[in-house]
C-alpha cells in the first residue's frame, strides 16, 4: 500500500466519473472533457490542458493500524461568462467529491474517511475558475514484524 497506488486509482476513478462533463477550452472555446493530472500540470501548457483537475498528495500520518492518506484536488475551468464559469466549477467539484463519498472505496482498499474541505477563493484569474478540495483516505497499516533477522535489517 502506498501513495503511488492510491494516486493512480484516485486519478482514474476521477477520469470515469468526470468524462462525460464538457467545458470550453481556451484556445477555440469548443467544449472538451476534463484532463485528470497526478502531482502538477505541465509546465508552460496552461491553455492547452484546462479544463483540469490536478491530483497531488499533501501529508500522511500513522497510528498503530492504519496509515491516512491526504489529498489536494485542484480543478480549473475556463469560461468567459461568470455565471457559468462559477456554476461549472461547482459543477466539477461538488460531481467528484459526492462520487468519492458515494463509492467509498477507492482501488482495492483505501477508504474515503468522509473528510473533505473544498473551496473557491474570492479572486479569480478570470476567465479561468480554480478550486481546490482536500480529501482523506485510510488504509491498513503495513506490518514489518520478522523482517528485523536477515531481511530489511539483517
Amino acid at each position: 500500500m502506498n501513495i503511488g497506488t492510491l494516486e493512480i486509482a484516485l486519478k482514474k476513478f476521477i477520469e470515469e466519473n468526470t468524462k462525460h462533463l464538457m467545458f470550453p477550452q481556451q484556445e477555440d472555446e469548443n467544449e472538451r472533457a476534463i484532463k485528470v493530472f497526478s502531482g502538477f500540470l505541465p509546465p508552460n501548457t496552461l491553455a492547452d490542458e484546462i479544463p483540469a483537475i490536478v491530483i497531488r498528495f499533501k501529508k500522511g500520518d500513522d497510528n498503530t493500524e492504519t496509515r491516512f492518506f491526504n489529498f489536494d484536488l485542484y480543478f480549473a475551468i475556463y469560461d468567459k461568462d461568470p455565471v457559468k464559469g462559477y456554476k461549472g466549477l461547482v459543477l466539477l467539484i461538488e460531481r467528484v467529491i459526492n462520487r468519492i463519498a458515494e463509492e467509498k472505496y477507492i482501488g482495492d482498499y483505501f477508504i474515503f474517511e468522509d473528510i473533505a474541505e473544498y473551496e473557491i477563493e474570492d479572486e479569480q484569474p478570470y476567465p479561468f475558475w480554480i478550486g481546490n478540495a482536500r480529501i482523506k483516505f485510510s488504509a491498513p497499516k503495513p506490518s514489518y514484524v520478522g523482517h528485523r533477522e536477515g531481511g530489511y535489517f539483517g
